[in-house]
This record gives C-alpha cells, sequence and structure tokens, in this order.
C-alpha cells in the first residue's frame, strides 16, 4: 500500500496505550514562542506551536521547527528541521498522531505515531516517537521538558532540554540528532539567558557545537 503526503495528514495509526497521568493537561494556555540564539559557530531560530483546535477538543495540532546558519553564509552549513502533526488524544495527555518530518538528511517523509502532552504553569512535557512511511523505515524520538518554577512576582527561572534522534531502520545506523539546552530567566512573555546546541549527522555522527544566548517571546 503506498502513502502519500495528503493521506497521513487525515489517517492516524490505529494504536491505543493506557498510563496513569497525576494531572491534566491545561488546554487553553498554551502559547507558541519564537526563540532566536547567537553562538560561537551559529545563530538559529525555533518555533514551536502546541494547539488543541478548540479548548475542550481532543484534536491537537503540534510543530517544532529549528534553523541554523552559520555567519558566512554559506549553503552548505544551513540546517533545517521540522516536525509537524496532527493528534488525537486518548486519555490524559496520551494520542496517536500523523503528519510530516523534514530534516536535510533524510528529506521529507510523512509519519504516524504516538505522543504525551503535558502542561501546567511550571512544566512543559512533550515526548512523541513516530514512524516514518518511508522506504528507510526511519523511527524518530522528539522530546522536550520545559521547567519554569517562580522566582519572584515578576520573575522566573526558565529551563530547557529538547532532543531530537532520527535512526535509519532500513541500513541500521544514525541519521540526524541533537540536543539543546537552555538555562536563563523569563520576565513576563520573554526568556533569555544561555544556549547550547549540540547537532550530529549522519552514520559517524559528524558533530557540529554551538553555545551561547538566546532571547525567546511567547505569542498568546
Amino acid at each position: 500500500m503506498k502513502f502519500n503526503i495528503w493521506h497521513c495528514l487525515f489517517i492516524f495509526c490505529l494504536l491505543t496505550i493506557s498510563a496513569y497521568g497525576q494531572e491534566k493537561p491545561l488546554k487553553n494556555e498554551a502559547a507558541s514562542p519564537v526563540e532566536l540564539n547567537v553562538g560561537n559557530n551559529r545563530f538559529g531560530l525555533q518555533f514551536l506551536m502546541n494547539k488543541h483546535f478548540k479548548p475542550a477538543s481532543k484534536f491537537s495540532f503540534l510543530s517544532v521547527t529549528s534553523f541554523e546558519s552559520t555567519y558566512n553564509n554559506d549553503i552548505n552549513n544551513l540546517d533545517f528541521i521540522n516536525i509537524s502533526q496532527v493528534g488525537y488524544e486518548i486519555y490524559k495527555g496520551f494520542g496517536i498522531t500523523a503528519g510530516l518530518s523534514v530534516n536535510r538528511v533524510s528529506g521529507l517523509t510523512p509519519i504516524v505515531g504516538l505522543n504525551y502532552v503535558f502542561a501546567n504553569r511550571e512544566t512543559l512535557l512533550v515526548i512523541t516517537p513516530t514512524y516514518h512511511l518511508s522506504k528507510s523505515k526511519n523511527i524518530e524520538v522528539l522530546a522536550l521538558i520545559e521547567y519554569k518554577p517562580k522566582l519572584t512576582d515578576t520573575l522566573k527561572l526558565y529551563s530547557r532540554f529538547q532532543t531530537l534522534y532520527n535512526h535509519n531502520s532500513d541500513e541500521n545506523h544514525h541519521e540526524r540528532s541533537y540536543i539543546q539546552l537552555r538555562l536563563g530567566l523569563g520576565v513576563g512573555n520573554y526568556q533569555f539567558g544561555l544556549a547550547t546546541n549540540l547537532d550530529y549527522y549522519g552514520p559517524t555522527k559528524v558533530s557540529k557545537d554551538n553555545y551561547g544566548l538566546f532571547l525567546r517571546h511567547n505569542f498568546k
């Protein structure tokens, strides 16, 4: 059976899972942050959207986009990653998804998978393992956790761990991965602080490291 991009936007993987959730995710407070990071080797932009179609809807849309480039405008060092998927919540943040994944190594491909999203005023947790409907049969896992406790009435701590791992199942090797670390402060809808990006490419895991600063704004 052949799958194409349009099929995967409307066909969900028929899987079910059960788990215990301590608290129901907040569906009406999700912001859409845009982040600029400037480092010793590259600069980058990241956009995150995690929205329910309606406050009480079980359908949601998750999109994580990252772009990085060197300062000398070398086209060979342009890097773009996007995962966009429509999800259907089954039980307390757990659900099934279908959508698209694109990066410079494995290209554009339809995906299906699972996801878990938990959000409150201090914590955001997203875990989404997916399967590529492509010849290479890639398995991809995206995970991020934000922790932003209040320090004073106007100031918050902001921290984030974000990682992606893409594995080529057909040839049994690493294809693309990254680790992103953020530590700083939050004031209102802004966050800023220290940034670390660790990127890895291909079977030999060629690495590109970047250390610097980030500035982030939450659009609501």
